[in-house]
């Protein structure tokens, strides 16, 4: 590309150009200094006469002013947008602190390898940064997250630069934007279709990561079924590896729902099995009725009694504990044993246990428990025969966890699990005795509406 300006030439009486600091599709950036503020800032550029579409223009002018709307300490602060007018060009410019450090790419071609733990601090505060981007109303996306766009500077900081290609959700969701933009290697699938959604930066991210671990550009990576095959290339612990195959899924439903869940897991706060990459099918004979469109998910599991394994294994206790004392009160009878007070207390406590595990075992076969989810709401209620015990209602956004849990018992070998949801601090268990499938099937409906429902 034709450059616009040499060093020492002054723009609009106030940036004088030191260099050039890269170039792209839409336009030229260049080191500058600001002489009225005594600092260095990014000048880029764009002239009318060297553009092949209108496009350009327009994605030029909504990178000037979604950065006039952002503020955070990791994105250089926004300072001008403006336009100069020649005989023969017309030219316009966007100003804005420059940042600190080098480009990862700059770096890795400086023969910087860092490890595993140093990859993990950097994808976080990029997160963080996308998490800021991600919060806004409309909700930003970068579209174009790659190693060129993100500096580091001596101290470990990180920081995001170039929107160029940057849009927002009201942009793509109520105009129906379709122009392709991004990288090459760094798309998500979905970029080439003219889409973005909020976990299209996830991709981004992913296979910046894959770039920093292998030192080449992730459209060299072999893939197998449309997907980075990285594994056998890369040596990560398989936690990580699990969490950045998740990133870099090719299909929106399969990636983290958002930046929120994508950090808790790097940071340990929730596992990666909470969100299961695909759903399960439904168990042949169920007694579950489930009911889902694209807003509402409506889960009725009526009385389980005796129509499981789970439930008949668990009627056994009950039968267990209070046979063997009938039993232990005829053997007193028949014998006419007379029994100090320590004897009778004894009698009294054992049978008060197995009257308590009869009712345990009969309400939870007899609980009747219902949730309906949508995208704001979420409520779970039980009922006892007719009697409603129970009602739970919350935020979706609040639910943080979605597991089968064991119990400390086995069936066939196989532990026997509880469904759980966490809500903030509460846990919420339901389904013991159900079917290991039925409750597979649960919590994977679950988790793919309400990742389905943030995405």
């Amino acid at each position: 590309m034709e450059m616009l300006h040499q060093p020492g030439e002054i723009i609009a009486e106030r940036y004088c150009i030191i260099g050039t600091l890269g170039q792209g599709g839409i336009g030229i950036t260049y080191q500058a200094e600001d002489i009225q503020k005594h600092q260095q800032v990014a000048l880029k550029a764009l002239a009318l006469r060297r553009m092949t579409e209108w496009k350009v223009l327009e994605l030029f002018e909504r990178e000037a002013k979604i950065l006039a709307q952002l503020n955070h300490p990791r994105i250089p602060q926004y300072i001008d947008y403006f336009q100069i007018d020649t005989e023969s060009d017309r030219a316009f410019y966007i100003a804005q602190q420059l940042a600190p450090g080098k480009s990862l790419a700059v770096l890795v071609d400086n023969s910087w390898k860092p490890d595993e733990s140093e990859v993990k601090r950097l994808a976080i505060q990029v997160l963080e940064i996308l998490v800021y981007l991600h919060s806004l109303t409309p909700s930003v996306i970068h579209r174009d997250i790659k190693p060129q766009n993100i500096l580091r500077d001596e101290k470990g900081q990180i920081f995001l630069v170039d929107f160029g290609a940057v849009q927002d959700t009201y942009q793509n969701t109520v105009t129906g934007g379709s122009t392709v933009v991004g990288t090459y290697g760094y798309m998500a699938p979905e970029q080439f279709r003219g889409q973005a959604v909020l976990s299209t930066d996830l991709y981004g991210l992913g296979t910046t990561i894959l770039f920093l671990l292998m030192q080449k550009s992730p459209a060299d990576l072999p893939q197998r079924k449309l997907k980075i095959d990285f594994r056998s290339h890369v040596r990560i612990s398989q936690d990580f590896a699990d969490w950045l195959e998740k990133m870099i899924e090719p299909v929106i439903e399969d990636r983290f729902p958002g930046c929120n869940e994508a950090l808790a897991v790097l940071r340990g706060e929730q596992a990666i099995t909470n969100y299961f990459s695909q759903k399960h099918r439904r168990p042949k004979n169920t007694i579950i009725s489930l009911t889902e469109t694209d807003q509402n998910l409506v889960i009725e599991i009526p009385p389980i009694w005796l129509t499981t394994p789970h439930s008949r294994l668990f009627a056994l206790i009950p039968i267990i504990w209070n046979g063997f004392f009938l039993l232990l009160l005829w053997i007193i009878a028949a014998s006419n044993l007379s029994l100090s007070f320590s004897g009778i207390l004894f009698l009294i406590v054992f049978g008060s246990i197995g009257i308590s595990i009869i009712g345990i075992f009969l309400f939870s076969a007899a609980f009747r428990t219902r949730i309906e989810i949508n995208q704001q709401h979420f409520q779970l209620k039980r009922w006892f025969l007719s009697i409603c015990y129970q009602q739970v209602q919350a935020n979706t956004l609040d639910i943080t966890e979605i597991k089968l849990n064991p119990i400390g018992l086995k069936m066939n070998k196989q532990p026997i699990t509880v469904c759980l949801l966490r809500i903030k601090l509460f846990k919420h268990r339901f389904g013991t005795f159900l079917m290991q499938s039925e409750k597979e099937w649960l919590m994977g409906e679950i988790s793919h509406f309400i990742s389905h429902s943030a995405g």
